[in-house]
């Protein structure tokens, strides 16, 4: 079997609907197109980052996408966390295929978890959104990742939301998922409650620019320890 045809053979086997990023084979061919195509737009805002010799943990880490990318940026090793065992196959496939001996993958929910080790530096991509702030997992997936970062954290999410157009509650009822929340005319912060939750033993060193006319944009923000 040809490596295209194994690579196609690990799409079939996870299944499009799960993949999040664009997939090709080694001819650049589309297998896949990424379920998430298109709306986290943040690839160009990782090209300054450091990765040379760190650890690194990608958290929600689906087919590995960026888990490479810290790999083929420097990373001594990476390690990608999912919650979903057909994709934590597939990325292991993936990196047996690419001959990748630096990068494994692990299924690991995160968010409630007790983490196995730390690492230099935490990713959370594209990972906190409406669904899962709605169901009141916002805190335990900031902490999971805060519990497995000794120096620095990478996240990527949309910096504000409107309680009840995006979420679908209440603001009462958003307030008692989170009491420490600040909710001003309907607006959340999410950037805010993050900055907040961190503030004793980390500072913001990093927020990418902001997109024009996107609500959706979600936004790269940095943290070192202090």
């Amino acid at each position: 079997m040809s490596r295209n045809d194994e690579l196609k053979k690990i799409v079939a086997e996870v299944g499009k609907d799960l993949i999040w990023r664009p997939l090709h084979d080694f001819e650049q061919t589309r297998l896949a197109d990424g379920v998430g195509e298109d709306i986290d737009g943040i690839d160009p805002e990782f090209k300054d980052l450091d990765f040379s010799g760190k650890s690194v943990c990608d958290l929600g880490c689906n087919l590995g996408h960026f888990s490479f990318y810290a790999s083929e940026h420097g990373a001594r090793e990476v390690v990608g966390y999912d919650i979903e065992p057909k994709v934590v196959s597939g990325a292991e496939k993936l990196a047996a295929l690419y001959s990748v001996d630096n990068v494994e993958f692990r299924l690991c929910n995160f968010a409630y978890d007790a983490p196995e080790r730390t690492f230099d530096l935490g990713m959370l991509i594209d990972i906190l959104g409406k669904v899962n702030i709605a169901k009141g997992h916002m805190v335990a997936i900031l902490q999971g990742l805060e519990k497995r970062s000794e120096s620095e954290m990478l996240l990527t999410f949309r910096p504000e939301y409107y309680v009840e157009k995006h979420f679908g509650v209440t603001i009462e009822s958003f307030l008692e998922l989170y009491p420490q929340a600040v909710i001003k005319d309907g607006l959340f912060s999410l950037l805010d409650f993050a900055v907040n939750l961190f503030s004793a033993k980390w500072e913001l060193a990093y927020l990418s620019k902001p997109h024009p006319e996107d609500e959706q944009y979600k936004r790269t923000v940095y943290f070192k320890r202090r």
